[in-house]
């Protein structure tokens, strides 16, 4: 979910706004070193994952030390042109009853400005307090800012949010007056200010043409956004120094000109905590660089007529357009373009809001700006906390959609509206979306089929009573004790926890023979009600059973799940002795005719999903799946092939076969089921395991895993569903380095499906191929977040 001003400000909102999830470094509360946990970053460079914790914190500095030199630099622009400085203070005004708008003026109220979301409160006028001020930002006349603040009287003394609203060219802050007053109603102080050479700081209906075509002249002021720049950081200073507004939740937002002052003051300026600028944010050195500029320099044309005759020139060209907001504007084209500025607005939140057809601010012109957010976000981990909209069909315009999504993040009120992200053509867009679509159930139905070529005769789907594993079967080394990470599973706190769950245990008949005898063990709580409840599958490791994972199960039992655990095929109950899972590796070696290897099991899940399904105790739409080690991999070819499985897990699982035998990075893969490689060595009469022999071993007991059906093509597909993948940072079975390019397909898979915060990377530092109690709280803590209701 996106949050933007109606719940990261919102009244009722208790949380600070912080730097916060998207792709995250920072756990609920401090961790030793050991334990910290890492997120994925995207580098388009190199794609790599696993950077050190040492250099990743070095490079963290750098970046914060740029950002701050840059922002030193530009606050150094801004005092280079200003008059002395004064102390700041208030001064009372009157309400202004005839506003004065230069250009045309505006024949009728706003539309898009009407709509804005307003509380039902019937006596609201009553209600309603205004105030009119003028605050003191630096000596002379356009040193006197004038300020509207609208707000609900209280009886409380509680702090609220506050959001500041800028205005158009040529418009007034009391053109935003239906602006400020919905936002009053809904609990906001609502601001608005007339900018430089606007509204009462204007003499005539020329004065800021006259400013702009002056500055060029003279050189002496910044009229276009760089003064009214300064004034929103003096208006920062008074905002923060007022008891009835929390300093931590003061957000920004303008419309055109307006959003540009957003855009810059919030670069500037990291108190305005939560950013939306409208039709504002353009790449002003592409403009030039592309001959774009014409939209933009049309409307203030004046200045930059002028700027043609004292160059002696006969047309505006882009020498022109450049010397002008060089005078102007220093560094707008250049050091403080939209590239460099709008990414340190990183990790607060920013909605950029344009129209798909906007020619001052062409989308086009963004790409690379958007790119380098993006990944400033990533880095701040945080990624949900960037959007970018453009509505499709409309030009240099602020509409209602782009008002009520500013408002609040509600996608009921958007189902009407055409909005789409980044400037796709909707057509295109539809196009290509349709392909993935017919790609994706293409990829489906290919597994269904290679899983089905080895399949017994299907039978009906029964269940048959099981009683309770007293000796558990492991195969390999039996563990010696029970996995402190998952003991450590968050557990809700229950006197007597034991009567009170429920325990199943039953074998499902997934298919002919005794394979296809599947056994269940599922945990609940006794409930009195009938109310449906989130299920998560459990998926268990190589050579272990679904015993071993009672503790995982009874933690999400505890806290309302209906917890599910399978034996994976030739494990648990569907093993004979401790070699059985590594007999059966073999014979499909030889034979050809089972898949013990992910894929049984996998068709296994697909069953299991049906029973699932035709419970009246679970809700359907809500099932999990996680699993560690093979469970892992189990969860993730489940979750690809049945999008039933709604929320995913997989933990040390997740890797990249093709790479891994591309890149001679196989071994320890290779070597976790060493006998199955041996026999195929000696069948291929090979002195030595090599890349042939392993790439041989998996397209005979895995076809297609190295290959259509390996991460890169499939855990893309997972998408829009959450999907957390969890891996250690020095796991040689399932190394990070191969993964890189399908992390950065599988987050584009999201970006399209606008839900980027549904993709999340997680890697542990200094951890190996092993499961931790981090990730197990991270895994518990991702079902909550998308399973409870």
């Amino acid at each position: 979910m996106l949050m933007y001003y109606h719940n990261l400000l919102s009244p009722t909102c208790n949380h600070h706004v912080t730097a916060f999830l998207g792709s995250r470094i920072a756990l609920n509360s401090p961790a030793p070193v050991s334990q910290l946990l890492f997120y994925y970053k995207y580098n388009r460079s190199s794609h790599h994952v696993h950077v050190n914790v040492g250099r990743r914190n070095f490079e963290k500095m750098e970046l914060e030390e740029a950002a701050a030199n840059l922002r030193s630099r530009f606050i150094r622009v801004l005092r280079s042109r200003r008059s002395p400085e004064v102390p700041l203070q208030t001064l009372p005004a009157k309400p202004v009853v005839e506003p004065l708008y230069q250009g045309t003026p505006p024949s009728q109220p706003s539309e898009a400005m009407e709509s804005c979301p307003k509380a039902h409160i019937h006596n609201f006028k009553e209600l309603l307090n205004e105030e009119n001020l003028y605050l003191t930002t630096e000596e002379g006349e356009q040193g006197r800012l004038p300020v509207l603040i609208l707000s609900m009287k209280e009886n409380t003394h509680s702090k609220r949010p506050a959001v500041v609203f800028l205005h158009s060219t040529n418009k007034c802050k009391e053109w935003l007056r239906p602006l400020l007053e919905g936002y009053a109603s809904r609990g906001y102080i609502a601001v608005a200010i007339d900018s430089r050479y606007h509204g009462e700081r204007a003499k005539n209906h020329t004065t800021y043409e006259d400013a702009l075509v002056s500055s060029w002249k003279k050189g002496d002021t910044m009229p276009f956004i760089y003064d009214t720049v300064w004034d929103l950081l003096k208006l920062a200073d008074y905002l923060t120094k007022r008891d009835d507004i929390d300093h931590s939740k003061i957000g920004i937002t303008g419309e055109s000109l307006g959003g540009m002052h957003a855009w810059f003051a919030a670069f500037a300026d990291t108190r305005y905590s939560v950013v939306a600028p409208i039709i504002g944010v353009q790449g002003f050195r592409w403009a030039i660089d592309n001959n774009q500029w014409h939209a933009r320099v049309d409307s203030i044309k004046s200045v930059f007529e002028d700027a043609r005759i004292d160059l002696g020139k006969s047309a505006i060209d882009k020498e022109v357009v450049e010397k002008v907001w060089n005078r102007i504007a220093p560094g707008l084209a250049s050091e403080f373009d939209s590239i460099h500025t709008v990414p340190l607005i990183a990790p607060r939140p920013l909605l950029l809001l344009n129209g798909e057809e906007d020619p001052r601010c062409p989308m086009e012109g963004l790409d690379v700006t958007i790119l380098t957010t993006q990944k400033a976000f990533e880095d701040a981990q945080c990624l949900n906390h960037f959007k970018v909209i453009a509505e499709v069909g409309i030009g240099h315009q602020m509409t209602s959609s782009m008002v009520k999504e500013t408002s609040y993040n509600n996608h009921a009120t958007l189902t009407c509206s055409t909005l789409l992200q980044i400037h796709f053509n909707l057509g295109r867009r539809n196009l290509e979306k349709m392909e993935l679509v017919e790609t994706a159930a293409n990829l489906r139905s290919h597994f269904l089929q290679v899983l089905r070529s080895r399949r017994s005769p299907e039978v009906p789907l029964q269940t048959l009573p099981a009683k309770p594993v007293v000796k558990p079967l492991y195969q390999g080394i039996p563990p010696s004790q029970s996995s402190e990470a998952m003991e450590l599973c968050p557990k809700a706190h229950i006197h007597n926890f034991k009567e009170l769950f429920n325990e199943e245990n039953f074998y499902l008949t997934t298919e002919e023979g005794e394979q296809g005898r599947l056994p269940v063990l599922i945990l609940s709580k006794k409930e009195t009600t009938h109310s449906k409840r989130p299920a998560v599958v459990f998926l268990h490791s190589s050579n272990t059973c679904k015993e071993w994972l009672r503790p995982l199960l009874e933690d999400y039992a505890s806290r309302g799940y209906i917890a599910v655990a399978i034996d994976s095929r030739y494990h648990g109950e569907r093993a004979k002795n401790h070699t059985t899972y590594e007999h059966a590796l073999v014979s499909s070696w030889k034979r050809g005719d089972t898949m013990p290897f992910i894929y049984d099991t996998v068709w296994d899940l697909l069953k299991l999903a049906d029973y699932l399904t035709e419970r009246d105790d679970i809700d359907h739409s809500r099932i999990g799946i996680t699993g560690i080690s093979f469970g892992g991999m189990h969860a993730w070819f489940a979750a690809f092939v049945d999008t039933r499985y709604s929320v995913v897990v997989p933990i040390i699982g997740v890797q990249g076969f093709r790479w891994a035998i591309d890149n001679d990075q196989w071994h320890a893969r290779v070597y976790s089921i060493k006998s199955v490689f041996e026999e195929a060595r000696i069948d291929l009469g090979k002195s030595d395991i090599d890349k042939e022999v392993v790439e041989m071993v998996w397209n005979r007991i895995a076809p297609g895993l190295g290959s259509e059906f390996d991460s890169l093509p499939t855990v893309p597909l997972i998408a829009p569903r959450p999907l957390l993948i969890i891996n250690g940072e020095g796991d040689t079975r399932c190394p990070m380095e191969g993964l890189d390019v399908t992390i950065s397909t599988t987050q584009k898979a999201y970006e399209d499906a606008k839900c980027l915060n549904h993709f999340k990377v997680i890697v542990e530092v200094g951890i190996g191929h092993n499961v931790t109690s981090s990730m197990l709280k991270e895994a518990s803590d991702w079902f909550d977040k998308f399973l409870k209701p």
